[in-house]
């Protein structure tokens, strides 16, 4: 009994710490225009939660909010990255993991421009 109590409170603090530090993302996303040119997508990634990796196209990204996030590439490099709601900035193409790191939701608008090769 004592060897089941204490599995039972074992994974109870495993899974307590999963969750709080890497939270499945929940992110939101909404395509706004989707034509032969662009893919223009609105995003919304909850507070301390964390996408999948995934990748992006080349583009510009607009925040809506200030963000504190970790972007993570597939060789597990990982660097902090900050920016000021307002801020627009180019973006190549690329595949990662974001984790938010701030109390507060990510708010983005990200326009990817489709290559015609």
């Amino acid at each position: 009994m004592k060897k089941l109590i204490a599995l039972v409170g074992l994974c109870i603090l495993a899974f307590g710490a999963a969750a709080q530090n890497n939270q499945p993302s929940q992110q939101q996303s909404k395509t706004e225009i989707d034509n032969d040119q662009v893919i223009v997508r609105r995003y919304i990634h909850p507070p301390h939660s964390r996408t999948p990796m995934h990748s992006h196209r080349r583009g510009v990204v607009v925040y809506l909010t200030d963000v504190h996030e970790r972007s993570i590439s597939p060789d597990g490099t990982a660097k902090e990255v900050f920016h000021k709601g307002g801020d627009v900035v180019w973006a190549p193409a690329r595949q990662h993991i974001l984790e938010n790191l701030a109390d507060e939701p990510i708010e983005a608008i990200e326009i990817e421009v489709k290559d015609h090769r």
